[in-house]
């Protein structure tokens, strides 16, 4: 198998995520469209976080107003904020643990504290649910990430 440059191959695997995501949003249920849709598309003037290997993660800030029930599991990096319509807001982050372990993890996470799961779906490579509880709705997203071995991207939005 060919190699492809480290670049072009993170913008690559951006665009595979980014796919997986929008395709998502198409093919969700009824009651995860809406949550699909808002995690896929960025607001206007915002561009999505950069998909990057745990080791190589610069961690952002997350805001004071994000419910700490909502928060990524520990040692994962926070990546990314963005605000989204009627007053969402999606947090990207890199866990540094392979899928399934992650996978563990968001479920494990997302069905206590508050939350319950709902419109699951795991595949080989890429999982996602949405969850409601506090006063709140959000789906949660994660993917194996091709290029770092061993380290899978997370989403999660939030918003009432």
């Amino acid at each position: 198998m060919r190699r492809m440059p480290p670049l072009r191959s993170r913008a690559l695997s951006a665009a595979v995520v980014g796919l997986a995501v929008g395709s998502a949003a198409l093919l969700g249920g009824c009651g995860s469209d809406e949550l699909a849709s808002a995690m896929a598309e960025p607001a206007a003037g915002q561009t999505a976080a950069p998909v990057v290997c745990a080791k190589d993660a610069t961690a952002v800030p997350v805001p004071a107003s994000f419910p700490a029930q909502a928060a990524v599991p520990e040692g994962y990096v926070v990546t990314g904020v963005q605000a989204r319509s009627a007053g969402r807001t999606v947090v990207t982050a890199v866990s540094p643990k392979p899928f399934e372990q992650t996978l563990a993890d968001m479920q494990s996470a997302y069905s206590t504290r508050g939350w319950t799961p709902s419109e699951g779906e795991v595949e080989d490579r890429d999982a996602e649910s949405n969850f409601a509880g506090n006063g709140l709705r959000g789906r949660w997203a994660i993917r194996e990430i091709p290029d770092c071995t061993g380290n899978t991207s997370v989403s999660v939005l939030v918003g009432t």
